[in-house]
């Protein structure tokens, strides 16, 4: 990494020889080659410019140096190598490490094993992808009862709500529901341990990435302190499930054939996803409980971002009104075409209005502005299509701001346009323009679908496995908010604010809402209804 940090603060052109190799001088961005400034203060500028850079650079099939803040220089490839980026082995380039090395995840992530190993990613591929249907009218109940707990009921009034806080809780006691099933999930204190530990883990990585490297052995234990404290909180309620639950498990279980008759929750995944592994560390309550709080942070803070986002965009059109309207329409005309299965993915799968909505709204505030970032492992280093040679350790990627406002891709591609993705699925003579005939057509995208225009999840095949999840409970939530609530439009959308390469939410702003009052009427269930054998939390509680 030293000698690209070399290359990337050099006056151009010079150019670096390493092991015999010639290294074509990239250009950084957004500071002058200046020896006197920091690194730093160079890079916190550039940031200003950043909007610009794919136009200059990546447009004109050009290779660029985007300074870091936090994680160090990144070598941002055009979109025409993507193909060459996607394709490389893991050995070669590793999308995970850079995620390892970002987040300090073996520090963050409360064990090194949660981020170096496959269990989540099986787990959620076998359990949270392939079951959806299981869980979502449970995720529907508990939205009702979230948001009626954060923005009320009174039909007669405007309630000014705090977006991002109030989702947050909304999203953290839906995700709770899957992940560890009623009671818990509606433990005030319970809930509050798991979205704090959430919203602390990028806090605390970024404090790291800033603390110089020579000190994080000693500093970091004082960094981690309180998210350490959080999950400590945490074990106090899921500790007593694990011991209980351990007791009827045994080794050399088929995890093909798993009994989720009497828990289908995370904790039952995990037991039993352990106890068909030889590996006893993964049976104890210590590691299940890292993997749960880990994996909170990674099914809650997402979807507060991406649900928050489009609730500000959709307040702030000027075509608030008849959005929601559309969107209740639409809802209304699933549902009421099945009855006894309004909630199921395949109904889901038809609200193409709800889905437009929410990816639009990804679209143009993805948190992270690179779409696919891989660090260098091979220790040889490696060459780029157009010659340039990366050392070990470097940071390579395309960026996803891009291709999500370029003009020629996406028209006024800097708007919020909530049906852009739904229209050509509805209009024929639109459907015909695009694609010929029906027959012709390629599957509408959706908001899981990624390509190289759309990389909100990633691209390619570490694209997040956790997406299909993440859409279900939004397009569950935004469907519920837009069929009990009015939004009262805004005059103008707040502003996303810019950290480093990243963009944020409006984390402080806040918006009205006022409950539709033919809605009202409907009571917060307190029961549960039975969703068979293989349903939800089918028997509801431990013992």
């Amino acid at each position: 990494m030293s000698r690209l940090r070399k290359l990337s603060a050099a006056p151009l052109p010079r150019a670096c020889m390493r092991e015999g190799v010639v290294i074509r001088p990239l250009p950084l961005r957004g500071a002058r080659p200046s020896r006197t400034k920091p690194r730093r203060m160079s890079a916190t500028r550039r940031i200003m410019s950043y909007k610009a850079l794919d136009t200059i650079y990546s447009k004109r099939n050009r290779v660029f140096i985007l300074p870091n803040v936090v994680t160090g220089p990144e070598v941002i490839l055009p979109m025409t190598q993507i193909r060459w980026l996607l394709d490389q082995p893991d050995e070669v380039l590793n999308q995970n490490e850079v995620n390892r090395h970002f987040l300090h995840a073996d520090r963050t992530m409360l064990h090194k094993n949660v981020i170096r190993d496959t269990v989540h990613g099986h787990v959620i591929r076998r359990e949270l992808t392939k079951e959806l249907d299981v869980y979502c009218n449970d995720i529907v109940e508990e939205i009702d009862h979230a948001l009626t707990v954060n923005w009320g009921t009174n039909p007669n009034a405007w309630k000014e709500v705090a977006v991002y806080d109030t989702m947050l809780d909304v999203i953290s006691r839906i995700s709770n529901r899957v992940l560890v099933g009623d009671p818990l999930c509606r433990n005030k204190e319970y809930l509050k341990r798991t979205s704090t530990f959430s919203r602390g883990v990028v806090i605390t990585a970024g404090l790291m990435n800033l603390t110089p490297a020579i000190l994080q052995p000693l500093l970091c234990p004082f960094i981690m302190a309180y998210d350490t404290y959080q999950y400590w909180k945490i074990t106090k309620f899921i500790f007593p499930i694990v011991k209980k639950r351990i007791l009827k498990f045994r080794p050399g279980l088929d995890y093909k054939k798993p009994d989720y008759s009497e828990h289908n929750d995370y904790i039952q995944w995990a037991l039993h996803d352990a106890f068909s592994h030889d590996d006893p560390q993964e049976r104890t309550p210590q590691m299940i409980t890292k993997r749960l709080s880990v994996l909170s942070f990674a099914a809650i803070q997402s979807s507060v971002i991406t649900i928050t986002n489009a609730l500000f965009d959709i307040a702030s059109s000027p075509s608030c009104a008849d959005i929601q309207q559309s969107l209740r329409d639409e809802v209304k005309t699933v549902t009421a075409s099945q009855p006894s299965e309004e909630w199921t993915r395949a109904n889901l799968a038809k609200m193409h209005r709800l889905d437009s909505a929410l990816r639009e709204s990804m679209r143009l505030w993805g948190f992270i502005s690179r779409g696919v970032m891989k660090m260098v492992v091979k220790r040889e280093g490696v060459t780029i299509p157009s010659g340039e040679h990366l050392p070990y350790g470097s940071k390579v990627g395309v960026t996803a701001y891009g291709p999500h406002h370029d003009e020629s891709i996406y028209p006024q591609a800097f708007k919020y346009d909530a049906f852009r993705f739904s229209r050509a699925i509805e209009d024929p003579a639109l459907f015909e323009n695009m694609f010929g005939s029906q027959d012709d057509a390629p599957k509408a995208p959706t908001m899981v679908t990624s390509n190289d225009n759309f990389m909100a999840f990633s691209h390619g095949r570490h694209a997040c496995p956790g997406r299909f999840f993440a859409a279900n409970q939004l397009k569950l939530l935004l469907a519920a908010i837009t069929t009990k609530y009015e939004i009262e439009p805004m005059a103008e959308r707040p502003e996303n604010p810019w950290l480093n390469n990243t963009v944020g939410p409006p984390i402080w702003e806040k918006m009205r809402v006022r409950r539709r009052a033919e809605t009202v009427a409907r009571p917060v269930a307190s029961t549960y209804p039975h969703c068979g054998a293989k349903g939800l939390h089918a028997h509801g509680r431990d013992p």
